[in-house]
């Protein structure tokens, strides 16, 4: 038989000695609390919860680490576009009088273990007071002082490479740096691509290693390929030459919890770049005899 035990049955307002077998109107009143539903709701969302926080807070370091790597190919980008490419290509790096190595390698030591290499302090000192005005190694410099220090890692794929093209109308006329722009003294790794012939032909979407480029740790090529970069180009442009800045990035999860394979790996592999005109660069008509 069904007895009604809630507060206002008759049952919950007996007085006197009925009033001891009231325990199951106040068993039923603590079982239909608020607070508990309440406790329950937040063990089932707050792991959404904690994991939607997670979520932003990664999406928001991987933006502002993106958007560093994009001003500082930018002000690279707009620093090389006043000085002229071919011009003072063979100058030295270390330019200072007296220096031991007019082209020191710049590479650190996990690039050329088991010799010591440079460490990011003592590259960002050389392109504040190595005095040179090599165009490759200026730009380079920039993007790479623009850089919290510390946080490109060539060890790991990082690197700052820079292209200059020139084209007459919507077709390249060359791209440099050519092989026979570098100063013998210089180190062959920043010279990146194919050595065939000034148009670089070879440079193809499905052979971009081919793509001639200057590196700054000698670890990667550019990805702009021919084809890709003659399609940025307006079909009634005139004669020009533009400047194409790449800093590779490999930005490392900073909570790790959204590591899945290839779909979200560690790091995500970035690739900010900026194109500005070279006007210095131009490509300059051949006189007719």
């Amino acid at each position: 038989m069904n007895q009604d035990v809630s507060e206002d049955s008759p049952a919950c307002r007996q007085t006197g000695p009925a009033a001891r077998r009231r325990t199951p109107c106040i068993a039923l009143r603590r079982f239909s609390s608020p607070y508990g539903q309440s406790m329950l709701e937040t063990a089932l969302f707050l792991p959404i919860l904690l994991l939607l926080i997670a979520g932003m807070v990664e999406v928001g370091m991987y933006a502002n680490d993106y958007l560093t790597l994009l001003d500082a190919a930018r002000e690279a980008a707009r620093f090389g576009s006043n000085l002229d490419p071919e011009f003072t290509v063979q100058y030295p790096f270390d330019a200072r009088e007296g220096a031991a190595a007019p082209f020191p390698d710049v590479r650190p030591t996990e690039l050329i273990t088991p010799s010591v290499g440079m460490t990011p302090e003592d590259l960002d000192n050389l392109c504040k007071d190595g005095d040179t005005t090599n165009f490759y190694y200026e730009v380079a410099c920039l993007a790479f002082q623009n850089v919290p220090l510390g946080q490109l890692r060539p060890g790991q794929g990082d690197d700052v490479v820079v292209t200059v093209v020139g084209f007459v109308e919507q077709t390249i006329a060359y791209r440099w740096p050519l092989a026979d722009h570098a100063n013998p003294a210089d180190w062959p790794y920043h010279f990146q691509g194919a050595d065939d012939g000034d148009t670089n032909p070879t440079c193809t979407i499905t052979n971009t290693e081919n793509c001639r480029c200057w590196s700054l740790y000698g670890v990667r090529g550019s990805q702009f390929d021919n084809a890709q970069i003659q399609s940025l180009l307006r079909t009634d442009a005139p004669a020009s030459s533009l400047m194409i800045v790449e800093v590779f990035y490999g930005h490392p999860h900073f909570i790790g919890f959204f590591t899945i394979g290839d779909f979200i790996p560690d790091p995500i592999q970035t690739r900010p770049y900026a194109i500005f005109p070279v006007p210095a660069a131009e490509p300059t008509p051949t006189p007719r005899p």
